[in-house]
């Protein structure tokens, strides 16, 4: 029986991945359609069927499928949000992820390449390149991520001693708009390309921060980022890049910043031994088949950018199993690398 009840499992573990793609297909059609916010009020298979331009029986096993993912709840053959789905999949949710959800929806094809860019290594410039509505569902898919790591930031570290922020390839903006919500005398500065920083804007503007932001666009690795920032911040960037690129990122932060100013780089850092988590050495996949040299890179990988670029000895921070921060500090009589 041990023998039987651990093959058992094992098949069992091995079937929830080959499954896996059928909860993201039911998922992303529900997403598609509006169906979650159809389901802010209980219906039917038939009313949601009418709504949609749907069959009824496909309406129902749609619902059906939502009902087996506990992302809906069903009470006499009528359908509606669980909390959990009312809270990150309708669009009012206070943990909305439908930007996200889109974004990652965008990337079902370049899936498909996997097999041959495992054969070569690499992918061509192009793949990730965006523009127009998937590089808003990107940006604002960022901020959907964002929401909650910018407060996990927040209760990790203390940021009360810092005047002026560079939020580094900001995208939309959150964490910037977060720390200075939660620090009323910092300002910052966000750097990102010309068509992200307009989708920042429009963020810092609702956020009602417009007079304590101030906007750089261009290319990270090409043009120049300011100077004169007590922080550096850079959040899930360094893994679009390869590891000489991120050389080249740091050591443009360590020279942006003022001496004894700090770096934050935060990220789906992997153990040394590249053991895990789990969650960042597939995220190092994604990254395979959308960019011609990104990775998720390790804490001794990151190290040697901050060692490199003249930093003192960095420190670990973990804000979830997955996704961690390199913390450095420029020397306060700052030397000349």
């Amino acid at each position: 029986m041990d023998d039987l009840h651990r093959l058992r499992e094992w098949t069992g573990y091995i079937n929830t991945i080959i499954n896996g793609y059928k909860k993201s297909r039911i998922l992303f059609t529900a997403l598609n359609a509006d169906v979650f916010e159809f389901l802010e009020a209980e219906i039917s298979a038939a009313d949601l069927a009418a709504a949609a331009g749907w069959s009824e029986r496909g309406a129902g096993m749609l619902l059906d499928g939502l009902l087996a993912m506990n992302l809906a709840e069903k009470h006499e053959g009528r359908y509606r949000n669980t909390p959990m789905a009312r809270e990150c999949l309708s669009i009012r949710g206070s943990a909305y992820q439908g930007n996200i959800l889109r974004h990652n929806m965008s990337g079902w094809d370049a899936w498909e390449t996997l097999e041959e860019r495992v054969r070569t290594g690499t992918c061509a410039p192009r793949a990730e390149s965006r523009t127009g509505e998937a590089l808003r569902n990107f940006i604002l898919g960022m901020s959907n991520i964002a929401q909650l790591s910018a407060r996990e930031v927040l209760e990790t570290m203390d940021l009360s001693g810092y005047t002026h922020l560079l939020d580094l390839g900001g995208g939309p903006g959150t964490y910037a708009i977060t720390f200075l919500q939660a620090h009323p005398h910092m300002e910052a500065t966000l750097f990102d390309q010309p068509e992200v920083v307009d989708i920042a804007r429009e963020q810092v503007v609702n956020a009602g921060l417009d007079r304590r932001f101030n906007y750089i666009a261009g290319d990270c690795l090409s043009d120049s980022i300011g100077n004169g920032y007590d922080l550096v911040f850079i959040s899930n960037l360094i893994h679009s890049f390869s590891d000489e690129e991120n050389g080249t990122l740091v050591k443009k932060a360590y020279d942006a910043l003022v001496p004894g100013g700090t770096l934050i780089i935060k990220d789906f850092i992997v153990e040394n031994d590249r053991s895990g988590p789990p969650y960042s050495l597939i995220f190092a996949l994604q990254m395979l088949v959308h960019t011609p040299g990104g990775n998720t890179y390790t804490y001794q990988d990151i190290q040697g950018w901050t060692d490199a670029a003249g930093f003192g000895p960095g420190k670990a921070a973990s804000l979830t199993p997955q996704t961690r921060l390199w913390i450095a500090d420029k020397p306060a009589a700052a030397h000349i690398v």
